[in-house]
């Protein structure tokens, strides 16, 4: 398949049907997170040196939803200079079962669940600059499945096009789920599961493919489990396993945390085989 440009012409669709059906009278929905934390590492990881940071773990969303188009604006803080970013974390156009723009992350992905705490989000169709975020047009054709023609939005190329699928079954008790697709030459497969027992959720999943490099492409292949069960109304305890079997790295992550009325306080331990993973971490924190 020859490989296009299609962000711009997304963008210009979105646009176009967004001013010819919609006034954006629409109210921005402000969200966020503030607070302060410690982090002290440990084991292989003690030479990063300790950190008092009260700025990292705060972001600021902006959203706005006209009901035809959906924007979502992120500012957060990143990096060990502490730079500040400002990006569209998403950008589409809905009408109807269908919406198009920019989405952030692959339908590919959409049957590995609950394990984002640690980092774990199944295998993506990654584009070569290592971006999630994919152009695309979606169709939602049942409750719980969705299609999805997608374009990589990389910085290194040409765009390319794929295909991606997800379907998710809600069964009251449980979620199962399959999802997959192929970009380039990127491809993914990801299954995943969810129950709920009373307080505690359990998350199982797993998932195969190739990611796309500036070289190439590399193999990866993700497993991963966890619970978090509802110790109190205010108590919540997580604990999550990620491997990735590829390269042979796995950890596990737990946190606790206590809300007491606008407050968090959490305590989070990391303990993997990734540079930095080995940390204990406190902190407070107010959403709003």
């Amino acid at each position: 398949m020859k490989a296009i440009k299609l962000a711009s012409v997304f963008a210009v669709s979105a646009v176009a049907a967004a001013v010819s059906t919609s006034t954006f009278a629409a109210e921005p929905v402000f969200s966020g997170t503030a607070g302060v934390e410690y982090t002290s590492y440990y084991g292989d990881s003690s030479a990063t040196g300790d950190l008092a940071d009260g700025t990292d773990i705060g972001e600021l969303e902006l959203s706005v939803d006209t009901g035809v188009v959906y924007a979502e604006i992120e500012v957060a803080t990143t990096g060990a200079d502490e730079a500040t970013t400002v990006g569209f974390e998403k950008l589409y156009v809905k009408q109807g079962a269908v919406s198009f723009g920019r989405f952030d992350g692959s339908v590919a992905a959409g049957a590995f669940m609950g394990m984002d705490e640690i980092g774990y989000t199944g295998v993506d169709l990654r584009t070569e600059d290592g971006d999630t975020d994919n152009t695309g047009v979606r169709y939602s054709v049942a409750p719980g499945l969705t299609v999805a023609l997608e374009a990589t939005n990389n910085d290194v190329g040409d765009s390319e096009v794929g295909g991606a699928i997800s379907y998710v079954a809600d069964l009251g008790a449980a979620k199962v789920g399959i999802s997959g697709g192929v970009l380039g030459d990127a491809n993914a497969v990801n299954v995943g599961a969810q129950f709920n027992a009373g307080p505690a959720t359990f998350s199982v999943n797993y998932g195969v493919g190739e990611r796309q490099t500036a070289t190439g492409t590399t193999d990866h292949e993700e497993a991963g489990v966890g619970i978090e069960f509802a110790a109190t109304d205010a108590l919540t305890l997580t604990l999550q396993y990620a491997n990735e079997l590829e390269q042979e790295i796995d950890g596990t992550y737990f946190i606790a945390a206590y809300a007491a009325g606008d407050l968090t306080y959490y305590f989070e331990n990391y303990n993997g085989e990734n540079a930095g993973m080995e940390a204990n971490i406190v902190g407070v924190k107010a959403s709003f």
